[in-house]
């Protein structure tokens, strides 16, 4: 005869056991987070996001030419900020916690808390290189300075411009968004340059002049114009 006592042990455990296979693998596993790193790399190795030459055809509604008008003045910073307004927050250049990995990653931008629908302007004269949605970044503009200069602008609602069209300091590009990954309307500004054969992001702080002040961003004075 089979003893029924291995059966009556697992009845008794299994409503215990299940409750436990069932809970979220990171409640278990995710402890404190590691130290933030103490030093911030003066560039960071970024992707190619690549050009076009037309708007691509599911991105035509979202194509907003700007009305004809005055461009903002330039600032006096080696770059003309890309907004008409002060965000109400910013995230910096540097590392940033990945909840989802709790771990530390690079934030290779600067983002510009504003509220949807607020102009964005190119921070300097340009040849628009790329229009296009790509992934985490959403709707995005990158815009070819010369030098191997790039400036990218993403999470835009739409877009004021075309691929292959140059632009002056100032003109408006698009409008702030949540496109992509952003969980709040937000605009994230990377300034590139391709070194050596390879593309990285710098801080573009240093180089921004706020608006209708003199401090920079990082609250130091700006730089001198890039050559």
């Amino acid at each position: 005869m089979v003893s029924r006592f291995p059966r009556f042990l697992t009845a008794l455990a299994l409503p215990w056991l299940v409750p436990l296979s069932l809970a979220p693998l990171p409640l278990l596993a995710m402890g404190e987070p590691p130290p933030r790193p103490l030093e911030i790399p003066l560039e960071v190795p970024v992707g190619d996001l690549g050009q076009n030459d037309r708007l691509p055809d599911p991105l035509r509604s979202r194509y907003k030419p700007a009305p004809v008008g005055a461009f903002p003045v330039p600032q006096a910073g080696a770059l003309g900020y890309p907004l008409g307004l002060q965000p109400s927050e910013q995230a910096p250049f540097g590392w940033r916690l990945a909840d989802a990995r709790n771990a530390w990653r690079m934030h290779t931008g600067l983002d510009l808390i504003a509220p949807e629908g607020t102009p964005v302007f190119a921070v300097l004269p340009g040849t628009v290189r790329l229009v296009d949605e790509v992934g985490g970044y959403g709707l995005l503009v990158v815009i070819d300075h010369g030098l191997g200069w790039q400036s990218l602008y993403a999470h835009l609602l739409d877009v004021a411009v075309l691929p292959g069209e140059s632009l002056v300091a100032g003109q408006p590009i698009g409008r702030v968004g949540s496109s992509g990954s952003a969980t709040t309307a937000h605009l994230h500004f990377e300034w590139r340059q391709m070194r050596q054969g390879r593309l990285v992001a710098v801080d573009p702080s240093p180089l921004l002049q706020t608006i209708g002040t003199g401090p920079s961003v990082a609250g130091r004075a700006p730089l001198p114009p890039l050559p």
